[in-house]
Parts: C-alpha cells; structure tokens; sequence
C-alpha cells in the first residue's frame, strides 16, 4: 500500500485565502479577466464532472491546447481534481504552420491523449486534431453540472506530461509524477521563503503554460499557495514586449521572472526611456537560458531608476527532468559573477580567478541546490571533478523524474543534463554551457554563448540575435584541426557587408576565435524553441542545407554560396 502524501489536488481543494485573485490580462484594448480563486476552483470542480463523463479519471491523459486563458486554468485544475494528468501544447506561430501541425501530431502520438480539450476557431487546426473538444463547449457543459468530488491521486501517479523543449533534439515526454511536483514546489518555497509567497504577494507572468518555467514556477507555485496571479499571453509579449513592464507597475507585482534574452529587450527599453514603476518587485528570477552577466548588469543599471533593487534579481538553474527548480542564487544578493581566466577555462577546464589585464570570462553563479536535490560533478571519465573543475552536471532528488515516456527507467538515480559547468565554493553552481554546442579549436573549448554575446554587442545586431555553432574543419580545409565558427545574427536592414566585418571583429577581439564565416539573417529568422531558446543544432542544419538564408545554396567543400 503506498504512502499518500499532499498534492497539488489537496491545495486545490483547500479553502483559499480571501481576496487572493486570478487575473488574465487583456491582450490590447481588451479588458482583464478577473476571478478570485475561489471562483476558479468552484469552476474546476463542475469542469471535473464533465471530464468524467468523457471517461477521464485516473490513469488517463488529456491534450490542452490554447492560449493563457481563465478557461485554460480551469481545465487543467479540472483534470487534476478527475486524478488524471495534462499535457499543454504550444500554440502555432504566425508561420510555418504545417510543420507545426506535424510536431503537434508526433507529441500526440507519444503522449496518446485519452482526450484533447482545444481553444482555438481555425478550421485548419481543428482538422488537425480529429475529436478534439472546443473549450467553449466543456465550459458550456461545466456551468450547469454539479460539482464533482475531487480525486485525490498518490505521489506516483502521474501529474504532468511535459515535453522538452528541443533546443538540441526532438521534444521528448518527461513524465512528471505528484510527488515530483510536490517535492520541487516545496523545494522552491523552501529556496525563497514563505514571505514570498504571503498574502500580500502578487506574481505576474507572460511565460507559456507549455513551458516548465510558466506552468510549475508561475502557475502552479502560486496557484496552491492561493498567491494573486495576473497571467498575460505570450502572445502579447511577443507583439509588445514593453506590456511586460506596463503590467509590473499597473498591477504592483511583487514576483516574476524569464529567460535571459526578455531582460535584454528590457534593458534596450527601459535605456530608451520606456515609463515602469519596479518599486514593488522583490523576486525578478531570471532562468530558462544561458545568463549572460554583462546583460543583467545593463538591465539592473537601467531598471535601478525605475525603483528596482539589483538584489532582487535571482539567478536560477532548473530542467524539466528535475520537475523545474535545481539551484536558485541566494535570495537578495542579486548576480554574482565569477570572473576566471578564459586560457585556463578553455584550455585546462579549470575556473581559476582571472589575474588583471588578463582575458577572462564573466561567469554567473546559480546558487546551491535546493532542498532534497543534489548536484555532482563528473570528469568525462566519470571521476568526480574537484571545486572549480569542469564537468558534466548531475542532479538527484525527489523532483528528478526516473526517465523519459515510454523508455525504461535510467538505472541510477543521477540524471546527467547535458550542462558542462563546476562548483564553486560554498558548493554553488557555475553553469559553462552545453556539452553538445562546446566548440573545439587550436587546443581550446570555446562555449557558444561568449561568441554571440559579443556578436550580440555590435550596433544593428538584434538583442538575442546571434547563434554560434562549429562545423568541421574537414568540410572545406583537410589540413585543418577542430571546429569552424560559424556566426549568424539577426540584423537590420542596412549596410550588411559592413555588420558581417563588425561582427567577426568583435567576436576576434573578445573570444579569440575568428569566424569562418558570418551569415546575416532577417528577424525572426533564427530558430528557437518555444521558450526563446536558441536551437543552435537546428540554425547548424539550416546553414549547411544552404536554408538559412533565401540566397544560401548546400554547403559544398566548405563553401556555402
């Protein structure tokens, strides 16, 4: 007989704080959607019924595809009330819709959905989800039915059906259990501390519900600790990234946060004048990507005006293996940043303490792991590397999942990220980068992320714009030992040719490592995952398909024309 232990069902089921509040933000003119929890709850429970009718219940899985919506949170309240678990798909972007179609039905053919609850009117979509059900029509169905008894599941049972991001690969399911998500949600309040999560507390978020970040850091973190929430679509952050900083003063928020390259169109807007008042926020956690420390540095010194405190942000480091949450920095002391000598880095892997008028790297630290979680670190002969070395990163807890969908379970307990990084002293984490996008030459590893930020850094390049990847040496110099670099950015229009030779130098000058080549695309062009990830293995295959450019042919002898 299992052990039962609290859920997310038993924090939704409990009696909410009073006056604590969702609120969806309209998207332009529209006017907010506000409900107290209470609402929603009570919303769920009539949901639930109507689930059960479809046969959802325990051991089933439902598809919810749709936008930051009331309606969305209250069908995936509704599923977990049935002891059933959810998966949420991205919605299409404003191109390339048949592959998405296509991606679409490869996860649906994974994750196999006892049913799929769509909110969307497109009749191209719909022909994409043969016996898909409109939300309209649950909800319509839902405000007549009585209110169902809530199933209360086990701390095995299945939660979330997440998938990857594929900033390196296909998406792959996480499967995500109660007790995982009840171990990293406490692990996380542990991390930040209870005032955080007060009932005075607002959180805000634009982040989507298909990611970890958005769905267990800023919706299901709140949500049980019956915190007010105002949600706003990513769609809207897209269109008009300046709504993010408009609805942190309107709404007085206390908490949010987002990958690296959202504090970077923040700090262009906020150094162009753009009005915020920051005053309120106490917790900015910045996670989901690479952090770049220069960037955060110039966010904090142009937000710092608009009344906020640079000890608010947190830096964080988390995967959806491990639920969301690994490390979090110390809370209050804003970005540290290790400052090691770059030779020693590439060459020796070992983050040594850079000497004045030496080439260094600035590398943030992500703070210990948190409560029941544990980080190792390991040459890559499976020794264990000391402080300071660099290695694979490891992680094992009662958040980390014991393997992928429909794979069989990994034989030990430690999960190994794909992450290259160290631990400094005081046992906190130091991220290098990706062990599949390190590039090798002459003797050095060079990690992706240097190169673009200071790609990222020449005038005309857009913030976030810049992808770095090697390809062999072999391709078009026989002679040649170790990778090729390769840069692309995004850029304005202009003065191209001028921008590529701006772009080589400065990458020449800051890394040490020339480029073979510079490619210039429109914006929008580079590809990335749903959460602003670079996908440097998809932007690599494009380059030498010849498909990254409209004038781009395939890669011949190492020339791409």
């Amino acid at each position: 007989m299992r052990t039962v232990v609290p859920t997310v069902v038993d924090a939704l089921t409990a009696d909410p704080r009073p006056d604590t509040t969702l609120t969806i933000a309209g998207i332009g003119n529209a006017p907010d959607t506000r409900l107290s929890w209470r609402q929603v709850n009570e919303g769920a429970r009539r949901m639930a019924t109507v689930l059960a009718r479809q046969g959802i219940g325990p051991g089933t899985r439902v598809g919810l595809i749709g936008d930051t919506t009331a309606g969305m949170i209250t069908a995936l309240q509704a599923v977990w009330l049935r002891g059933a678990a959810f998966t949420i798909l991205a919605l299409p972007g404003r191109t390339g819709r048949q592959a998405y179609l296509a991606h679409l039905a490869a996860i649906l053919a994974d994750a196999r959905p006892g049913l799929v609850i769509a909110d969307f009117d497109a009749a191209d979509l719909r022909a994409g989800f043969p016996g898909a059900v409109t939300l309209s029509a649950v909800a319509a169905q839902a405000a007549t039915a009585p209110m169902a008894e809530p199933v209360r599941p086990g701390p095995d049972d299945l939660a979330v059906l997440q998938y990857t991001s594929g900033s390196t690969s296909s998406p792959r399911g996480v499967p995500v259990t109660h007790g995982n998500l009840t171990a990293n949600l406490d692990a996380i309040e542990a991390a930040i501390g209870a005032e955080a999560l007060g009932p005075e507390t607002v959180w805000l978020s634009w982040l989507p519900l298909y990611h970890d970040m958005g769905l267990i850091g800023f919706l299901a973190l709140p949500m049980t600790r019956g915190c007010s929430l105002v949600l706003q679509s990513p769609l809207a952050f897209a269109l008009r990234p300046a709504t993010w900083l408009e609805r942190l003063s309107r709404h007085r928020a206390t908490s949010t946060g987002a990958p690296n390259f959202a504090y970077a169109l923040m700090a262009q807007l906020l150094e162009a004048g753009c009005a915020a008042d920051l005053s309120t926020v106490r917790y900015m956690f910045s996670g989901g990507e690479p952090i770049d420390a220069a960037m955060m540095e110039r966010f904090t010194t142009a937000a710092a005006p608009r009344g906020l405190d640079p000890g608010a942000v947190i830096a964080a480091y988390g995967l959806a293996e491990s639920t969301l949450a690994v490390s979090f920095s110390p809370i209050g002391g804003g970005v540290q940043v290790d400052e090691v000598d770059r030779e020693s880095l590439e060459r020796d892997g070992r983050a040594r303490q850079a000497a004045p008028g030496r080439p260094s790297r600035s590398l943030v630290r992500l703070g210990r792991a948190v409560r029941g979680t544990h980080i190792r670190i390991l040459k890559e002969n499976g020794d264990p590397a000391g402080p300071g070395t660099v290695g694979h990163i490891e992680v094992r807890g009662p958040s980390v999942v014991a393997g992928y969908w429909g794979e069989a379970p990994r034989p030990t307990p430690w999960l190994r990220t794909g992450d290259l990084g160290y631990l400094a002293d005081g046992g906190e984490l130091v991220v290098c980068g990706r062990a599949k996008d390190v590039l090798f030459a002459a003797g050095r590893n060079v990690y992706p992320q240097d190169v673009e930020a200071a790609a990222a850094g020449v005038p005309g390049v857009r913030a976030g714009g810049a992808a770095a990847f090697g390809i062999p040496a072999g391709l078009g110099d026989r002679l040649a030992v170790g990778d090729r670099l390769v840069v692309a950015v995004e850029a304005r229009a202009g003065d191209e040719a001028g921008l590529r030779r701006a772009v080589a130098l400065a990458v020449a000058s800051q890394t040490g490592m020339a480029p073979a080549d510079v490619v210039t695309v429109r914006f929008g062009r580079l590809p990335k995952t749903s959460s602003g990830k670079l996908r440097r293995a998809e932007t690599r295959r494009r380059y030498l398909a010849g498909e990254l450019t409209e004038t781009q042919t395939p890669l011949v002898d190492g020339s791409v024309r």
